[in-house]
């Protein structure tokens, strides 16, 4: 009888170890799956790097760069010049002269057709950057080196996960990028917000491939992320746990703001194995009232909250109203 006890126990500890030997081994399998998939789309990011167009490698004056203007035969106007946050230099006679986004020899003809008109005779510039500052970006989350970075010169957003050491074990699916950029039409400065699909990038570089703008930061969420954006306190890009639904992805975010529109909240999400997105939207009401009608999310989901006219019109006569009620207010000494 004793023998028999004895022969259960020992084969109910070796089923016990094997099935935890088959949950490590499937664990490690995994791992080194991820691994490999990191390692090869690392490899692709620094084959392609290294074969970025020669116009793209141009420097492009950007701004709080210093910049020496030399006029032939004018030493009043040959000195150096900081760029502002506008693109522009203020230069004697002329005023403000829009360099922010050009080559060194767009420039040099830019000042060439300002003092040309009336101001010098047959005008002879030349432009050089004598201090770079505004050629930095950020690359923060899942990449092997996350800093800011100082270039020479404009790159590419290939170019900059490589210098960045490319993606960690960690990342995800997504690649969140904010920078400013010059509107060619009018000079002026804007920010600009995208998300690119690591995919796309690897698959589409020529379309994806952007060239990045003026204070840029690359985020390279980690997987298992979701982004929340539009009319909520704290837009941005969350954790995604098992059970994060919608509803609790809006709790993540601070809640809606006043402005939102609690009618129509859109999910978008990408198909897998394609460059197309779906999308669903819900009703916020229902979903808190109903939780069975919440939408649950997968990684990489993308959230928006849209702002509702009627609130957002409201929220801005009521602050209209608020202002004309306290105008001429002084507290009291």
């Amino acid at each position: 009888m004793l023998l028999l006890a004895s022969l259960w126990l020992l084969a109910g500890c070796g089923g016990g170890n094997q099935a935890t030997r088959d949950a490590t081994l499937a664990e490690f399998q995994q791992e080194q799956a991820e691994l490999a998939r990191v390692q090869e789309i690392n490899e692709q990011l620094l084959a392609m790097a290294v074969s970025v167009p020669t116009e793209e490698r141009l420097y492009r004056i950007g701004p709080d760069d210093q910049v020496k203007v030399e006029v032939f035969g004018v030493p009043e106007l040959s000195r150096d010049y900081r760029v502002d946050a506008n693109g522009n230099i203020n230069m004697p006679l002329v005023g403000e002269v829009s360099v922010g986004g050009m080559t060194l020899s767009e420039a040099e003809r830019a000042i060439t057709e300002v003092y040309a008109e009336g101001f010098v005779r047959n005008p002879q510039v030349s432009l050089n950057v004598t201090e770079f500052r505004s050629q930095q970006f950020t690359a923060i989350g899942a990449v092997s080196s996350p800093r800011v970075y100082s270039t020479p010169r404009r790159i590419t957003l290939l170019e900059a996960l490589a210098m960045a050491g490319g993606l960690s074990r960690e990342a995800g699916s997504k690649i969140y990028l904010t920078d400013r950029v010059r509107d060619p039409e009018t000079g002026q400065y804007s920010n600009r917000s995208l998300i690119v699909s690591v995919d796309d990038l690897m698959a589409n570089a020529g379309d994806h491939n952007l060239l990045l703008g003026d204070s840029a930061v690359i985020n390279v969420p980690r997987a298992g992320s979701i982004f929340v954006e539009g009319a909520v306190e704290r837009p941005g890009v969350y954790n995604r746990q098992p059970d994060t639904t919608v509803l609790r992805a809006i709790a993540m975010a601070g809640g809606l703001r006043f402005e939102a529109s609690r009618s129509s909240i859109r999910v978008l999400r990408r198909i897998p194995g394609t460059d197309q997105w779906q999308e669903d939207s819900v009703s916020y009401n229902e979903i808190r009232d109903t939780p069975l009608a919440d939408l649950q999310l997968n990684d990489g989901d993308i959230v928006m909250v849209e702002f509702g006219a009627i609130r957002t019109a409201w929220s801005g006569t009521m602050r209209t109203l608020r202002d004309i009620a306290f105008l001429g207010w002084r507290p009291l000494r």
